[in-house]
């Protein structure tokens, strides 16, 4: 879909080249006048003062584009070969991005209107309708609209964090100016508003410090050495490769519980995107290390004694 309409893109604008370039082709190589035989270029419509002709809308067209060719270079230019070799984080590097970008077609529409000969004084009457507009139904665009712009600028949701959305998790892979794209672990695109980015609870996992602590609890039958479940639990931990050794991990006795005695395992790793395979990893060795160690991991049980009373015995007698 995407190459079909940037191949039309690409025809509609040699198209419109040719059409802008011919009245000249005409003139210096055939000797027809644009005044005589093209006047239908110059012909358009007054608004007061200004003169909107076919030709300066055609101009328009190819300006932006054009602008709109330039901004894709720019764009991968910065991602691609000038902000990587910066220190901004990938958070940084996309709104730094996404603001130049905005600032290029603000610039490019500010161009185009002067292309068209319109005053921008003339267009104080559009304000007025614009903001009756929002009065009437627009305030959710509007919110959206500014609240994509407040994000671009604050450091607390980024590009590449991983967030928590109510009950779906998942990563910012984009900040539009008037959504959040947020790609979950099953490769689903959340289309969030901005304005619910700012207004609703949204968990960071990766603000500032991508570091994240997480835990394993496992429990043992009675009777087990104690003793030697820390040591083994604390070896396995310290092996692991995801999980760091600043802050050290640590393991507690939790709890008496009715079939088990309780273990956790605190421990941090390096990125949120350790999130679940660290604690699954963790499990498998966990269950390895302890039958080579002897140590049986409890299920439910319940022991049922059966004591004797006052005429029982007559009662069970055949």
């Amino acid at each position: 879909m995407r190459a079909r309409f940037r191949s039309f893109s690409l025809v509609f604008f040699a198209v419109l080249c040719f059409l802008i370039a011919l009245p000249f082709i005409l003139e210096s190589v055939l000797g027809i006048k644009i005044s005589t035989e093209l006047s239908w270029l110059n012909k358009g419509i007054s608004i007061g003062k200004v003169k909107i002709t076919i030709l300066n809308v055609c101009y328009v067209i190819i300006f932006l584009l054009l602008v709109s060719y330039i901004s894709r270079i720019i764009r991968k230019a910065l991602q691609d070969e000038v902000l990587p070799r910066t220190r901004l984080d990938i958070g940084a590097r996309a709104s730094l991005v996404n603001v130049v970008i905005y600032s290029l077609w603000v610039l490019a529409i500010y161009t185009g209107i002067n292309i068209l000969g319109i005053d921008l004084s003339s267009l104080a009457f559009m304000a007025g309708a614009l903001g009756i507009g929002i009065g009437f139904g627009l305030q959710n665009i509007v919110n959206n609209f500014i609240s994509g712009i407040i994000l671009l600028f604050d450091p607390s949701i980024q590009v590449g964090d991983m967030v928590q959305i109510g009950e779906d998790w998942g990563t910012i892979n984009r900040i539009n100016i008037r959504t959040t794209i947020v790609q979950t672990f099953d490769n689903a695109a959340l289309i969030i508003p901005n304005s619910h980015m700012l207004s609703d609870r949204v968990t960071n996992w990766s603000y500032k410090d991508p570091k994240v602590r997480r835990q394993v609890d496992v429990g043992v039958a009675y009777g087990s050495d104690v003793q030697l479940v820390r040591t083994v639990l604390l070896r396995i931990v310290n092996d692991m490769p995801e999980i760091m050794d600043d802050p050290a991990p640590r393991v507690d006795f939790t709890d008496f519980a009715d079939s088990a005695l309780i273990f956790r395992a605190r421990f941090w790793i390096t990125s949120p995107e350790f999130w679940l395979t660290a604690p699954t990893e963790l499990r498998f060795r966990i269950d390895e290390e302890f039958k080579k160690n002897g140590i049986e991991i409890a299920f439910p049980q319940q022991d049922i004694h059966i004591r004797s009373a006052s005429g029982l015995q007559e009662i069970i007698k055949p």
